[in-house]
């Protein structure tokens, strides 16, 4: 059974901390990284290879909307999906157009999340 890597990206430590809490109870996960930036996640995405990538929007430094448009420049991206408190269907389209296979809300995260693992888990393998 293949199992997934994840890369958290977010300026909050203390999301960052509860969603990889959350991430980590999951099963079929391999590993997990976390990054507080933008440049930061490229450098560990370069590293790992995450095959999926979770990311704020809003963060100092560089936007999730411009880590997302570079990590899907990649020859290989990773699945990404923005988490954010956004949830407007304009602020969603501008998700989508940046290059990201979706959006989560981080109210639902714990809700959510292992949803997307189990269907990514189900395509991995299919």
């Amino acid at each position: 059974m293949r199992k997934l890597s994840v890369l958290l990206v977010d300026d909050n430590p203390m999301f960052l901390k509860a969603a990889r809490d959350v991430v980590a109870a999951l099963p079929n996960i391999a590993g997990i990284e976390c990054a507080n930036s933008g440049p930061e996640a490229l450098a560990q995405f370069s590293r790992s290879n995450a095959d999926l990538v979770l990311t704020d929007i809003m963060m100092p430094e560089m936007s999730g909307f411009e880590l997302i448009r570079k990590l899907r420049a990649r020859d290989a991206p990773p699945h990404i999906m923005a988490v954010t408190l956004h949830e407007s269907a304009e602020y969603r389209a501008a998700v989508r157009r940046s290059g990201a296979d979706g959006c989560i809300s981080k109210r639902e995260f714990g809700a959510s999340i292992p949803k997307l693992i189990a269907s990514l888990y189900c395509t991995a393998n299919a």
